[in-house]
């Protein structure tokens, strides 16, 4: 009489172990897939608004403002800011100059700054 065991070792056939082990080897030595295309490459164009002022943001200090171009806007309580792959990003992540285009509503708070792309930034727009 053989007594079974549930939870006991299996015993592994030779052919899947080698299978197991040359898939291993295989996607060790394959080349490394392609890096993602970038936003600015893609076939669709981020749409910016015509009416977006440009310039080059400093990073924010924490203290409600923003530094664009050397002049200091406060930021509005609504405000989003979009990075170059068009997320929102938090204000304080923001460790270098980046240039921007940007909107101010009625009150001259700035509430949209999207952060440009060098294909982006090339294109002239007021100041």
């Amino acid at each position: 009489m053989r007594l079974l065991v549930y939870n006991g070792a299996m015993d592994i056939p030779a052919t899947l172990l080698y299978s197991i082990i040359s898939a291993i080897a295989e996607a060790a030595l394959a080349p490394s897939p392609e890096p993602p295309i970038p936003y600015e490459s893609s076939a669709l164009a981020r749409p910016l608004p015509e009416e977006a002022k440009q310039g080059v943001m400093q990073p924010p200090a924490g203290d409600g403002f923003l530094t664009i171009n050397g002049r200091q806007w406060p930021l509005a309580p609504t405000a989003q800011i979009r990075s170059r792959k068009n997320l929102i990003v938090m204000p304080m992540t923001i460790q270098s100059p980046v240039d921007v285009v940007y909107l101010t509503d009625a009150s001259g708070a700035i509430y949209r700054v999207w952060m440009l792309t060098p294909s982006e930034a090339s294109v002239s727009r007021p100041r």
